[in-house]
């Protein structure tokens, strides 16, 4: 029994969700910065020094991410909600409340997902070539198992499909490969869920999704795609595209991503 107990115990432990660590910058009004699958807060850090000049922004390591341990995993899949609480009560801790949150990728349900823990400390969410509903599993799952057998040539193969070329590829893979090959593979499963639950609803702040490449110009078409990335009943949505750019928009348009953001914060004052 006493050996049992103690398994327990340990198993408790090894299910604790890590705290995300993060960088603070700057003074004014908040903002929360939130990396996509296999980034760290670096992904930022030529936005989070724009943004600093007159705002304090917080960039967040996701667990795993950064040398930090790992998240909450419930049958397979990183727990967004648990997640979510923490990064709520980050928010509040820090002094960034009511704040905008700005999220990349896997990024983008989590911090809706957040949104959701605390509504009243977030004032505008900005997705950033990002999604709110469940990814198919069969695009998901291939990547996950092919990283139990070569992590390099699994990130390789799925990052180069969002990438400008072979040099952001090298970059991202080589930040993924510093997170442990079981939790990208639970963060990987759990975009296979529907992280809001079907409460797209409840988010009535307003949501910015800048989308790299071009517009569909069939409108039938793009709300079909905006149904399917989970932007359906969403109170208060819009989009801008950014045709030159790829999955990773901060890095390749900079300046019109600072202008785009900048604009939708100032909206959301009036």
């Amino acid at each position: 029994m006493p050996c049992r107990a103690l398994l327990l115990c340990l198993a408790a432990l090894c299910l604790q969700a890590a705290v995300p660590t993060f960088q603070k910058l700057g003074k004014g009004p908040g903002v929360l910065l939130i990396h996509g699958f296999g980034g760290n807060r670096s992904v930022w850090s030529e936005v989070a020094a724009e943004l600093a000049r007159d705002h304090m922004v917080l960039s967040v390591d996701l667990p795993g991410s950064g040398g930090s341990p790992g998240p909450l995993v419930i049958d397979g899949r990183a727990d967004f909600g648990a997640l979510a609480k923490d990064l709520a009560a980050l928010v509040r801790r820090e002094g960034l409340a009511p704040c905008l949150v700005v999220g990349h990728s896997m990024g983008g349900p989590i911090a809706a997902r957040t949104i959701l823990e605390d509504p009243t400390a977030f004032r505008g969410l900005v997705l950033v070539d990002s999604f709110l509903g469940a990814v198919p599993e069969a695009y998901m799952e291939p990547t996950a198992v092919a990283l139990g057998a070569d992590p390099d040539q699994a990130l390789r193969v799925f990052m180069g499909l969002m990438t400008t070329g072979q040099a952001q590829t090298s970059r991202v893979v080589a930040e993924a490969l510093e997170v442990p090959v079981p939790i990208l593979q639970a963060y990987l499963r759990a975009m296979t869920q529907d992280p809001l639950a079907a409460r797209q609803a409840q988010l009535r702040l307003p949501v910015l999704q800048l989308a790299a490449g071009p517009r569909e110009p069939d409108p039938a078409k793009e709300a079909v795609r905006l149904a399917q990335f989970g932007f359906k009943n969403l109170p208060a949505f819009r989009s801008i595209h950014f045709p030159g750019a790829r999955h990773w928009i901060m890095w390749d348009a900079t300046e019109p991503f600072l202008i785009a953001v900048r604009a939708f914060e100032a909206g959301l004052a009036r």
